[in-house]
Formats: structure tokens, sequence, C-alpha cells
């Protein structure tokens, strides 16, 4: 039984009906069975609420540029050799739409074109439609997502490459300014993800030289609420945010620096202690007096929390081994309710964000590739679609494996991207009694293909030196032109003695 319905004939009266007079085939542009999450219904909500609905009748409106932006993204990474171009994204797009009876062909609008129509569209619609669809996916079915009754989420930060145009370095800018030699401009990505389905909960982004993880975190806190457990690295602790974390009614487990003085108040009987997050007057007034030699004999002020530390023993094959010291803060003072080994497993869920960052970079952008937009208006519209094809995805996967009672982790998602782009040349979102058939083929397939367990494993922070040894390109280089002639000249090579004599 094939997984998505096989091609027909354009001219199939059940799959291709006669076009109504005036209609024009960009009305039935769909994202094949992504459209389950990103409606037309929804899209068209969208453009009416940013004022996008288009006042001219064009070949492409408003809707099927939408979907022809969110089609970028899901294509991005379907060629090794690089990004697919606009009229190729286009061109599987509309396959079976462009010779649909009663339209005739119909030609696809050429990569300018296409470029003014996203610049028409502008970002706005993108970040609404993003808005509209992200969240939570876990259901109290999903064991996975959840500990101690709260809903397991993260954050953390990441980049993204971006084209390296004029616009783009001053609006972005280099991760490394003060170096003339690092690459291009990016954008710095902090994301807000369910730890069991890896779905976007929220998002936020702007330029790496003008943002850091911290500031960009206060624009997720409208994103965490009561029923919550969020975890997050080292680089986060503070009293400040903390605070601010603590007042959405969320619960937080954090990683401490080692640096971090925490002082114990009262041991608990799992053999964490409770102690006190200074305020910053209250850390300062400490730290002098440690470095003055006094004691320090009454409570400081500042916020009440637990401390668990723990070490992990790392055992590799060849018998060698790896201590490593763990310290983390909590808002779980109960070691009834959370004692501190099952605090220790669960904040390891943390490293789901960076299985999600990696979906995200290497399988549906493609590693190694930029995003493909010249302007920073552009990019702004190419990230939101980006967070929100990678969402729709993420939900299709949480759908598959909550039929099979299954972890969502089982779930391959490389495989997942390939049947969704299977899907859409194919207009399997055609009619809705289509899109419900398809989706549950899609949901066979990806259970016939699972991931095996998990499994412990180990891999240092290090990379490959590169191949070539050309010499690094400076910012401040002048570009070599690309355009020059070139003029052809056979040498002529003197006569040889006994050809003159």
């Amino acid at each position: 039984m094939p997984v998505l319905p096989a091609r027909v004939d354009a001219h199939n009266s059940q799959l291709s009906p006669r076009v109504p007079v005036g209609e024009r085939f960009g009305d039935r542009v769909r994202l094949g069975v992504l459209t389950r999450w990103i409606t037309p219904e929804i899209v068209d909500e969208v453009l009416e609420r940013t004022g996008r609905v288009e006042l001219r009748r064009r070949l492409l409106p408003a809707r099927a540029v939408m979907y022809f932006v969110l089609a970028l993204c899901l294509f991005s990474s379907a060629e090794s050799a690089g990004q697919p171009g606009y009229r190729a994204v286009l061109r599987t797009l509309t396959e079976k739409l462009r010779n649909l009876p009663g339209l005739g062909l119909q030609r696809l609008p050429t990569s300018p074109a296409l470029t003014k129509a996203r610049q028409r569209l502008g970002e706005k619609p993108l970040r609404v439609l993003f808005e509209q669809t992200c969240g939570p996916l876990a259901t109290p079915a999903t064991a996975e997502a959840y500990a101690f009754g709260l809903r397991l989420v993260a954050w953390d930060g990441t980049t993204l490459d971006v084209p390296d145009s004029a616009e783009n370095a001053a609006a972005f800018g280099y991760s490394s300014p003060a170096s003339n030699t690092c690459g291009n401009p990016q954008v710095r990505l902090m994301a807000l993800v369910e730890c069991g389905t890896h779905g976007l909960v929220d998002a936020a982004f702007d330029g790496v030289e003008h943002s850091s993880e911290y500031t960009l975190g206060r624009a997720l806190l409208a994103g965490l609420t009561p029923g919550m457990l969020l975890l997050a690295d080292r680089y986060f602790v503070g009293y400040e945010l903390w605070a601010d974390a603590r007042a959405t009614g969320a619960h937080l487990i954090w990683r401490v620096k080692k640096g971090q003085i925490f002082t114990p108040l009262r041991v608990l009987p799992d053999g964490s202690y409770l102690s006190i997050m200074p305020t910053p007057a209250e850390t300062r007034r400490l730290g002098q007096a440690r470095a003055a030699g006094r004691a320090i004999s009454e409570t400081p002020q500042g916020h009440l929390v637990r401390i668990v530390e723990y070490t992990v023993l790392t055992r590799a094959e060849d018998g060698s081994t790896r201590l490593d010291s763990f310290r983390l803060v909590t808002s779980l003072l109960d070691p009834r309710q959370a004692p501190a080994r099952r605090i220790a497993m669960i904040y390891h869920q943390r490293w789901e964000i960076e299985n999600s960052f990696a979906e995200i970079k290497n399988r549906l952008r493609g590693a190694g590739f930029t995003l493909r937009s010249k302007s920073p208006e552009l990019i702004t519209q190419e990230v939101y679609a980006l967070l929100t094809v990678y969402h729709a995805l993420c939900a299709l996967e949480h759908q598959a494996a909550q039929q099979a009672g299954i972890d969502p982790d089982r779930i391959s998602f490389a495989v997942t991207v390939q049947l969704v782009r299977l899907g859409v040349p194919n207009q399997v979102a055609a009619t809705a009694n289509r899109l419900r058939r398809t989706l549950e083929a899609v949901a066979a397939e990806l259970l016939d293909d699972l991931l095996p367990a998990r499994r412990d494993r180990h891999c240092e922070r290090v990379k490959k030196p590169p191949k070539n040894k050309f010499a690094i390109k400076r910012r401040d280089q002048p570009r070599t032109p690309s355009n020059v002639r070139y003029s052809l000249k056979v040498t002529r090579h003197r006569p040889l003695p006994a050809e003159t004599s």
C-alpha cells in the first residue's frame, strides 16, 4: 500500500475538478499534510489582521505567497548542492495546479517577481502566523513530556548565518565584531521548547551584535505559565531573571556556575539543601565580607531556593572514565515531591532543545547552509517561516506518536521531512478527505520506520580542521570583481634551428 497517493492524470475529475470561472491556480496552493496545522482559514485570518489582503487581482494571491515562503523553508535542504531556487520551489508547490481544466498552462512568475511578492507581503504576516500556531503540543497522555506533574520546557539560544550583504551586516552584525576574519552576519535565536515533543512554545531573535541570550530570554517570559517546569543552562542564573521567571507561576531547574556561592541553610533528607539566592546588593556585600575574611552570621536577603549537587561518572568501552560535577538550583523545595536524584535525572532533558536546534539547522535548513534573504526584513520573514514549518513538523510527529502510544523521540525527523516533501507536489490537501487519508498513511509510514530507543552517548565539543589551506578572507578585504572579460592569445613558439636553415 503506497504511503502517498500515486500520481494521477491532471484531468481526472475526482482529484482535479474543473476550476470555477475566475479562480486562479494560486488560490489552491497548499503545503501538503502540514495544511492540517497551517490551514487556509488561519492564513486568511492572519492576512486580514495584518492588512495584507491584496487590492489587485494577481496570479499569486497573498495566501499563495504565504505558502510559498513556508515552502522555501520546507525545501531548503532538499538538494545537497544548495538551496533550490524560487522557481524550483514554486514549480514543486504548483505542479498539479497549473494544468487544471479551465486554467490552461500557467506560466511561473520570474524570480524577481517572486522577490517583489515577498517584499509586498513583509514580515508581519509570518510573525503573526507563528504566534498563532506555536504552543505546547503534549497532552497528559504524553508521559515523557511531564515531571512532578509539570510540563517540561527548556530555553536556550543558537545562531543562524545570513547572507553577507551590507544591509544584513548593519542590521544583525557579526558574532566576533572585533575580529576581522569572522564569517557571515548572524541572527541570534532564543527558543522556548517543549522537551517531550520539541514543539516551539515561543521564540525571539535579533542581531547577534545587538542582543544576548539573557536579554532575549526576557522576551520569552510571556510564554511561561503555571504548570511548567523550565530547564536552563548555567548562563541564565541571576536574581532578577529568576524572580521574573518565577513570577509567571512556572517552576525552575537551572544549572549553576562554579563560581556562584550558595551557603546551606538546612540540609534535607535526600542530601540537597535549602539556600538563599541573594539580591545583587547582598551579593556584593557578601563578596566583600568573604574577601576581608569576615564571618557572615545573618541570613542574606533574596529568594529561598534548593541546591542539588551530584556527579556523573562516564565509563567508555575502552575502560576510561570521566567524572563531571553538576550543581542545580530549583524552586521545588519539597524533597518528598521532587527527590534530588529525580531532579538530577530530569535536568538532562534540557538537551532536547539542542536536538531541536540540530533539526532546525541541519535537517530542515540544511547543514552548512545560510538563510537565503539579502535584506533584514526578508530575513525576519524567513526565520518566522522556518520556525512555523518546524513546529508543524513536530505536531505531525507528536500526532503519529500519540496514535501508537510511544515517545515522540522515536519518530525520525529526517523521515518526517522527507514524507512531507513528497506530499506537496501531489496536492494531498486538495480536499479534507484526501488530507485525512494522507495523514493516516504518513503516520503509518513514520511508525514503520522508528528510531531505536535512546542510548547513553558522549561526544566531545570539538570540530575537525578544514581540509583546504586557503587564506581566510577578511571583512575589509576588497571584493574581486566577478564580471570580467577574457581574451585568449596563442603563444607562437620560435621556429627550431633546423626549420630555419
